[in-house]
């Protein structure tokens, strides 16, 4: 059985020891260690190389944002959450420093243990509030430049991809197959020079394509 390893960083002891209970029945799930702020996270993380990382926002020195967007650039692989309780004011800028995924912390044991789960699988967690106001912030953003880079189908399929839709969830709304979702989505990845998802939404909101 593969475990996943999960680096919490919140400043609140209280906050860390709870996450910690919810997540230690779980056999597939083990907490590794833990951070108190952003410059703390990034040091933990280059140390002990978590596959996730549950990241507040709000911390003192350095914050969760600006965590995300250095842990991206030290460990590109690494998938962060952000696990926070302001819903909408910083989706947009998590997005952009190259989160995973956006939860929130009113989030039920069970949604919090499965958007674990599914950031480990490669999908992307957000929580349902937040769909509707990501669709529609990057529908109304600026497409200016976008050319012949991505084409109208593959701009569709990386908005779903940053509403946290699965491949096979993507099919189903656009009326295509997984693989060619998949193939699409390779695509995407080689026209953006990334090589998953969260970097594809975040290179492509930075070059105003979606």
């Amino acid at each position: 059985m593969t475990v996943i390893r999960v680096l919490l960083v919140d400043d609140h002891d209280v906050i860390r020891e709870g996450l910690k209970r919810m997540l230690a029945p779980e056999g597939d799930i083990q907490v590794v260690g833990e951070a108190i702020s952003g410059e703390d996270a990034v040091v933990q993380a280059q140390r002990l190389r978590p596959d996730i990382v549950l990241m507040d926002i709000k911390m003192p020195g350095m914050d969760g944002i600006a965590a995300t967007r250095q842990l991206r650039e030290k460990i590109p692989d690494i998938r962060v959450v952000i696990l926070t309780l302001y819903d909408h004011e910083y989706v947009t800028q998590a997005i952009e420093a190259g989160a995973w995924g956006y939860v929130l912390k009113e989030a039920s044991c069970e949604q919090l243990i499965q958007a674990v789960r599914d950031a480990h699988r490669g999908y992307a967690p957000l929580a349902p509030s937040l769909t509707r106001e990501v669709l529609n912030k990057l529908a109304d953003s600026n497409r200016a430049g976008r050319g012949s880079l991505l084409s109208e189908r593959q701009c569709q399929i990386l908005k779903l991809v940053a509403a946290g839709l699965s491949s096979r969830s993507i099919g189903d709304r656009l009326y295509l197959s997984e693989a060619t979702v998949k193939k699409e989505l390779t695509h995407i990845f080689n026209e953006l020079g990334v090589s998953d998802r969260a970097q594809a939404v975040s290179e492509a909101m930075k070059r105003k394509l979606i």
